[in-house]
């Protein structure tokens, strides 16, 4: 397997550092490239409510929007006032899933993705 680029390494630290700022809990990401095909990288946090996870998916456009590393398939200013409980912002290699407690207990992505490896 191909290291994770340097570039791509600063930009998860990055994500992850807003996340922190914004008292998000439950960090993780997750490297799936061993495991899928298609997929690359997850970035997973848990917010305490829906107006939390609008403010850190804004923190995080603001830092990547420069970036131009995907082309965003939604807006943040877009999203209803009622969500759904999770935001997911697609940035080609990286993808960083916001989720209220509900969301992710439910989903559960770490369990679908049991395989992939965790990236520190």
């Amino acid at each position: 397997m191909i290291p994770i680029s340097e570039d791509t390494l600063e930009h998860i630290q990055k994500i992850r550092t807003s996340l922190l700022e914004k008292k998000c809990d439950h960090i993780e990401a997750l490297d799936l490239r061993d495991v899928n095909s298609y997929l690359s990288i997850f970035v997973i946090a848990t917010v305490k409510s829906e107006t939390q996870g609008r403010s850190v998916a804004k923190d995080i456009e603001k830092y990547m929007k420069p970036l131009k590393l995907a082309e965003r398939r939604n807006h943040i200013t877009d999203l209803p006032k009622d969500a759904t409980g999770w935001i997911l912002l697609d940035y080609g290699e990286i993808c960083v899933h916001i989720m209220t407690e509900e969301m992710r207990n439910y989903y559960s992505l770490e369990r679908l993705w049991g395989d992939a490896k965790r990236i520190s």
